[in-house]
């Protein structure tokens, strides 16, 4: 039993080798011959009839406060000048308008958006978890995707610490806060345990990172979070579960992902080499160590018990926001109505990945690990309908700038896309060259993967309105 789950262990860790090369090789297969940059293609005798961005928040500050993480090391950590803990920067909002603006080359080609901007408005939905990181991203790629327009963002309530207003959670993202689901913590910890094994054995296959990291911290402070012997990674189930993302007890990898928190954000920043991490970090060891993030979050929103309590509510969105368009009526629990063919709906990592891993999809992008949710990275939903059958299909993409567009702000071109890969949909394609899904086919299989009591009622739902002054 033991050597059993020493190999399933091998095999679904992320940060394993054995798993980065053999995904390699599958979407290698899998992408020849469909195109690796969303781009208008020649025609392909298919007409995109929808588009649901599906995105998380970009450049933000780091979301531990400076006490905290002043225990992990005695250097300082550089402050994100003028910048509350967890808000978008300066820089994030500049790369959130550059990439919206991307797309709006893009749907302009694709005949989504017109240039009107009256008109254009009238076919989009803005949507974002109440969260001022989300909400001005949303703002800013809808800035520009329609330049010009007061871009109308809907949200929940933004919590305000100068007020004491709190945050009103949105059920599409927080189904646990809002008492739409809950999470059974023995289900869980007996879901996380079989595949991972223990807690000890993780860290043993992560090894190689909490080492790296053990030296970016170095001199450590009072706490140092790598410690297997202080603070060991665990697997344990958390109850009650009071909140997305937060089912299991991670133990030392949730202390080491926050000391780590900072370090992806100031190179995106823009800050000095020497200020990010310290100087100790090049961009491939800045890359590795993102390996323990994507393990946080595979364990917190991917296993197939959580995943589908934490996300069957926001992938019922998705599912029902296409098929209002292709009935040409308006549905409860959708984003927008079936006049919106361009929906824009911005959150955390955490959310995207949870409905990612619904569907089993995977990407890498050159500079990323397998599976890290970018700053500003986006799951890209195409609704695509025959020109000759008028039979509909879905192609799904991950879309991100690379790490360097994201420093330099650069500018974003068809000659210069940002970083984008169509993403195989596990049992929706008969073909490794074309990974396109009936749409049958894809409801059936989004149907089947989320669990409708886990979805809010929709007679229940009541969507957020515009949100304005917004702290």
């Amino acid at each position: 039993m033991r050597q059993k789950k020493d190999r399933l262990l091998r095999c679904t860790v992320i940060s394993f080798k054995c798993k980065a090369i053999l995904i390699g090789l599958l979407f290698a297969l899998a992408i020849a011959g469909s195109g690796m940059a969303q781009t208008p293609r020649p025609d392909d005798g298919t007409t995109l009839k929808q588009i649901i961005i599906f995105g998380r928040h970009s450049i933000r500050s780091s979301t531990v406060d400076p006490a905290v993480l002043a225990t992990y090391s005695s250097n300082i950590y550089p402050p994100f000048t003028g910048v509350p803990v967890g808000y978008l920067t300066p820089n994030g909002e500049k790369a959130a308008l550059l990439l919206g603006s991307y797309f709006r080359d893009y749907l302009l080609q694709e005949g989504l958006l017109t240039d009107n901007v009256a008109t254009d408005l009238s076919r989009s939905y803005f949507r974002s978890n109440s969260i001022q990181r989300s909400f001005v991203t949303a703002t800013k790629f809808g800035e520009g995707l329609i330049p010009d327009a007061t871009i109308p963002v809907h949200s929940y309530t933004i919590a305000d610490p100068s007020t004491g207003t709190p945050a009103v959670p949105d059920p599409v993202f927080d189904p646990i806060v809002t008492g739409v689901a809950t999470i059974d913590p023995v289900r869980a910890e007996t879901e996380v345990l079989g595949i991972y094994g223990s807690g000890a054995a993780m860290a043993s296959t992560c090894s190689a990172e909490l080492a790296l990291i053990r030296g970016v911290l170095s001199p450590p402070g009072t706490v140092d979070p790598t410690s297997q012997e202080t603070n060991p990674f665990t697997l344990t189930a958390v109850a009650p579960v009071t909140k997305a993302g937060a089912s299991i007890n991670l133990g030392g990898l949730d202390m080491t992902t926050n000391a780590t928190d900072p370090f992806v954000m100031q190179y995106a920043d823009g800050f000095a080499p020497e200020d990010v991490a310290w100087g100790k970090l090049t961009p491939d060891t800045l890359s590795q160590q993102t390996r323990l993030w994507v393990l946080h979050i595979a364990i917190q929103m991917r296993m197939p018990y959580v995943g589908q309590v934490q996300s069957s509510n926001a992938a019922s969105h998705v599912l029902r926001s296409m098929m209002q368009v292709i009935s040409g009526r308006d549905l409860r629990g959708a984003f927008g109505d079936h006049k919106s063919r361009i929906a824009i709906v911005i959150s955390s990592d955490s959310y995207m990945a949870g409905l990612a891993g619904l569907l089993g999809l995977h990407w890498t992008l050159p500079g990323y690990q397998t599976d890290f949710t970018s700053p500003g990275g986006v799951l890209v939903f195409e609704l695509r309908q025959s020109n000759k059958s008028k039979e509909y299909l879905v192609r799904v993409f991950y879309t991100s700038q690379t790490f360097d567009q994201l420093r330099n702000l650069t500018p974003l071109t068809f000659e210069a896309p940002p970083a984008t890969m169509q993403l195989l949909v596990p049992g929706g394609s008969d073909s490794a060259t074309d990974l396109d899904v009936e749409w049958p086919t894809f409801r059936k299989l989004l149907s089947g993967a989320m669990d409708q009591k886990y979805v809010q009622p929709y007679g229940k739902e009541v969507p957020p309105d515009v949100l304005t002054n917004v702290p």
